[in-house]
């Protein structure tokens, strides 16, 4: 393929870069989950009241590392998922502190503030606008545009909604 132009040494270098990567980051965790079973184990034979056996409860959710690799938007370093201070264990711990309290609130969600009845308003007839709109043919769409410039949106919806006998 390299001889027929279709791949480039580079890619094929960046490729294999990548399989090397790879497998050691599943050596590293094949090496981990041994560590852990060892000590499951010592802990299972230790336990008296335990049945022989016994395994740990599962956790909920994805086992650590076991995240989407580093994208092309994500900077170096940065760990997979949500931004810090984002989702249900921001507000949680939050609370758990004033320091913490004061840290989340930089870093998680504004609060939305109230729109007025004027913008209500405009939003409901703008709903209504683009759900006519969309059943009118494409070809014909121009002129209920030129309508709502021209004569305001409540025009246009009443001549679409006479067209479409709505």
């Amino acid at each position: 393929m390299i001889s027929e132009r279709r791949v480039s040494p580079g890619e094929v270098n960046r490729y294999l870069g990548d399989i090397q990567r790879e497998i050691s980051e599943l050596e590293q965790r094949l090496q981990a989950l041994r560590e852990a079973g060892g000590a499951m184990r010592a802990a299972a034979s230790s336990s008296a009241g335990a049945g022989a056996g016994a395994a740990a409860p599962r956790r909920r959710g994805r086992p650590p590392g076991s995240g989407a690799k580093r994208g092309p938007g994500r900077p170096p370093g940065r760990p997979p998922g949500r931004p810090p201070g984002s989702g249900a264990n921001a507000s949680a711990s939050s609370g758990a502190s004033n320091a913490g309290a004061s840290a989340g609130a930089k870093r998680g969600r504004r609060s939305r503030t109230a729109i007025t009845a004027e913008q209500l308003a405009s939003r409901q007839l703008q709903g209504r606008y683009l759900g006519l709109i969309r059943q009118i043919p494409a070809s014909k769409r121009g002129q209920y545009q030129r309508i709502a410039k021209e004569k305001g949106r409540e025009a246009a919806i009443r001549e679409m909604q006479d067209t479409l006998k709505k």
